[in-house]
């Protein structure tokens, strides 16, 4: 046997229930545009207008419904959540992270780190370039898969308006093909997204060898959750076992755990929001105070080097590179999912192995989950 051989894929192809139940890593990045176009945030309709009596505006909406349908494949639901699109001291920032962690916990969190930004010295600026985050996100995507072979990123990228410069993008696109990485692109608000119709079929025209974009229009799937699951995750499957199987990485063995179907569950915002906005002196748009957030269209800024920048609200830290240093694995609880047998009901506890250590464990079913239901057991 040649040792220096490659591993050949087996016959039978495995399936991505197979890859998530044979303990892949999934983990989720989130980018949120900052640009001039979304609007004046104080005004009622634009984007990033917060209002008054809780209703949430068509970010947060967004992040809210799409966050929640792929929050729920991520292994530890720890989030690096990222701007773009903004001025710093006056100079357009393309990838700056958003809150003053580097990772938030659950959609709430990402929420709150989106809302915490317009309390920071930001100006609304551009142009519109998504370059900077996704070769961030390969390079986080990577990182983690070199810790963990079966580790497979998603890059949630919210816009308002197409790209500026496509072939940018179609260059980006394409030098990170080659990560464990799937971005979905979702279309805010009501602008004509046709321009971003490039991205379809994109890597067959590209010479691409894998298809890794999955464009979303949010307004067409807003108020019907069973089509907006499926337009989200109607490509990631593929690209996933694509990406894994034709690299002979195989899924590791189930050991009976089951998966469960995903779920839309409503997101209930009660916080409330303390966001005052008002006029400078100049004119020009004001949140909180002279040090905030305001909009600026003069796009006088040129692309920088790419780095995620620290969080705002720490304005003498320098700028760190984004791809410098490899992502840290951080230890954390394991999670698995056990199925409830037949004639088991809530309350009962039952017998269930641990699928690293082996160990069996004693649990109880949780109520409202009935035989056959899905629940998580952490460790």
């Amino acid at each position: 046997l040649n040792a220096s051989a490659p591993i050949m894929p087996p016959q039978q192809k495995p399936t991505f229930v197979d890859y998530i139940s044979g303990n892949c890593e999934l983990s989720m990045c989130v980018a949120i545009d900052f640009t001039g176009s979304n609007g004046d945030p104080r005004k009622p309709g634009t984007l990033h207008h917060f209002s008054h009596d809780g209703r949430m505006n068509c970010y947060e909406k967004a992040i809210s419904a799409v966050g929640g349908i792929l929050s729920k494949y991520d292994s530890n639901q720890r989030f690096p959540v990222w701007g773009f699109g903004a001025k710093y001291g006056g100079v357009v920032r393309h990838c700056f992270q958003v809150g003053r962690e580097q990772e938030v916990l659950g959609v709430r969190g990402i929420l709150d780190a989106y809302k915490g930004v317009f309390r920071t010295p930001l100006v609304m600026s551009g142009p519109t370039v998504f370059t900077e985050v996704i070769q961030v996100a390969a390079s986080q995507a990577k990182s983690r898969q070199a810790a963990n072979p079966l580790s497979y990123t998603i890059l949630l990228l919210l816009t308002d308006g197409a790209v500026t410069d496509v072939e940018a993008t179609k260059q980006a696109l394409a030098s990170v093909a080659d990560a464990p990485l799937s971005i979905v692109i979702v279309g805010i608000g009501n602008a004509d997204f046709s321009a971003m119709h490039f991205l379809d079929n994109f890597e067959q025209r590209s010479g691409m060898n894998r298809d890794i974009v999955q464009f979303v229009e949010f307004r067409a799937h807003e108020f019907d959750k069973t089509s907006l699951t499926r337009a989200t995750l109607e490509e990631i499957p593929d690209q996933l076992v694509q990406f894994f199987y034709t690299r002979g990485i195989m899924p590791r063995p189930s050991q009976g755990i089951s998966t469960s179907k995903i779920v839309v569950d409503d997101y209930n915002e009660e916080a409330d929001i303390d966001l005052s906005m008002q006029y400078g002196d100049d004119g020009e748009i004001a949140l909180n105070d002279s040090n905030s957030a305001y909009v600026d269209n003069s796009y006088e800024a040129g692309l920088g080097r790419l780095h995620v920048m620290p969080p705002p609200t720490a304005p003498h830290q320098s700028p760190t590179p984004a791809m410098v240093a490899p992502v840290q694995p951080q230890p954390q609880p394991f999670t698995f999912q056990v199925q409830v047998p037949v004639g088991v009901v809530p309350g009962m506890q039952i017998q269930v192995q641990h699928p690293q250590t082996g160990q069996m464990l004693i649990v109880t079913v949780p109520q409202g989950v009935n035989p056959g239901g899905i629940f998580n057991v952490a460790s």
